[in-house]
Parts: structure tokens; sequence; C-alpha cells
């Protein structure tokens, strides 16, 4: 009889496991809504550090040439660590050369603003995955001890379109005008559409059982020295764009053929 009562408590402990862990299959799929801002890391505004270069480039950071962004995008779920986002940004970036701490970038006074339209298909690694349940809702926590944010790095492939407008003196200059240190008086022409390769980090917190709400912070490495419509002499490092996103996550539940369910 002992034998019995084990077994059985031994099996219901398994199926339990078993159907926690089988959880995350539920909700495979999720709609992201975002609002954030951009910063850029380029050859106008900022200071003297190299746009290529993520660890000098962050000295370019500058909050009164912050412009807003809204994303939307679709998540689906791989695994419990694994999920493939397709993100969709539209946003403005924009610098100036009066807010530099460079001496040489704030006397000659240009500025230059652009829309940038990003489409980018992106893999999340979960450092810390994604908890499941009740106990794991806001209503249930005690302080702090039951918090489990969802911590994830994020690497992926795109491209994004711009038009930059550049200013001399508050004045806007054509794009092929020779503005003392740039190549495009040589005649040299540039896409609008280039390469963007983005990488990050974010953080995920349930409200509820399809009720997210996150934060995320990535860089852009764009193939092209022109964001700005500037490209210094001899340089030989590319323009970078960044985006901190604030975001609301809304899961679908999954059918037993695997599809979402609207």
């Amino acid at each position: 009889m002992r034998k019995i009562i084990y077994l059985t408590f031994l099996f219901l402990i398994v199926l339990s496991f078993t159907s926690y862990a089988q959880r995350w299959k539920r909700t495979r799929y999720e709609f992201i809504y975002g609002i954030g801002y951009t910063n850029v890391f380029g050859d106008i505004g900022g200071g003297a550090g190299n746009a290529g270069n993520i660890l000098t480039s962050v000295k370019d950071f500058d909050i009164q040439t912050v412009r807003p962004s809204l994303n939307v995008g679709a998540r689906f779920k791989l695994s419990e660590y694994i999920s493939f986002k397709l993100n969709l940004v539209y946003g403005y970036i924009s610098s100036n050369d009066k807010f530099s701490k460079d001496p040489e970038r704030s006397l000659r006074n240009l500025s230059f603003s652009s829309p940038i339209f990003e489409q980018s298909f992106q893999t999340e690694f979960s450092v810390v995955k994604e908890r499941y349940g009740r106990r794991y809702t806001l209503a249930n926590i005690r302080g702090l001890k039951n918090l489990h944010i969802n911590t994830y790095l994020l690497a992926g492939i795109g491209g994004v379109y711009f038009n930059p407008k550049t200013k001399y003196d508050g004045i806007e200059i054509p794009q092929s005008s020779n503005n003392g240190q740039s190549e495009l008086s040589s005649g040299a022409t540039y896409p609008k559409y280039v390469l963007a390769i983005p990488v990050g980090i974010g953080f995920k917190y349930g409200i509820n059982r399809k009720l997210s709400l996150g934060i995320e912070y990535g860089n852009r490495f764009v193939m092209s020295d022109y964001l700005d419509n500037h490209k210094q002499v001899y340089s030989k490092h590319n323009d970078s764009y960044m985006l901190m996103t604030f975001i609301v996550s809304y899961k679908l539940r999954t059918t037993r053929s695997g599809l979402p369910k609207f």
C-alpha cells in the first residue's frame, strides 16, 4: 500500500513538473508595441569618439538631440530560451555641432535631422528565462523575493531607410554641397537604404499571463558613413544609432495546430 501511495505521489509530481515545463508552448506568439527615443553616433555633434566604435561612441550621447521612435513587432518563441522577432521602427535622428564638447565640431556649426524606417529580424536568447504562473504576477509579489525578470540578449539583421537634411548656421544646404570636410563634393553618391545590424539587451516582466512590460536597449551598426549626410575626411568608421524602447507585449494562445489564436 505504501508503495502505491509513493508511486502515485511521484507520478503527480512528475505530471505537475511536465505541465509547468510545457506551459510556455501555450503562448508562443506575441504582439509587441513600443515607444522610445533615439540618439545617433556620427560625424556631426557629440564628442570626438569614433562612430563605429561602441565603446567610444557612447561618449557622443547627447540628451539635447534625442528624438522619438515608435515600433511594432511580433515574437515567436522557439523554446524557453530562444525567440525570433520581426521588428519595425519609425523615428527620427538628429545631431548638432553647437552642443558638441569637441572645439572643432562646435566651431563648424553643422546640424542634421533625418527620419528613419527600420525593418529587422532578430534572435533573442534568454539569460534569465520567462516564468509562468500566478505567483509571478504583480498581485502576488511580497517585497522583491518573487520578482523574476526575463533578461535576454538580442542580435539580428535588417535594413534602414534614411533621408538626412543638413544645415550650416541654420540654413539648409544641398546634399551635394561642400561643407569643408565632406567627401560629397567630389560627386560621391550613397544609398539611402542600407544594411543595419541590431545588437542589444532587454528586460521583460509579466503582469499577468497575457501582458508583459519591458525595456530594451539596442545599438544599430549601419553599413554607411552618411547617416548624417557627412563623412569625415579619412574616416574609416561607419555611423550608428541607438534605440531605447519601452515595450508592451501581448501574448496569443497557441492552437493545437501550432498557429496563433486571435
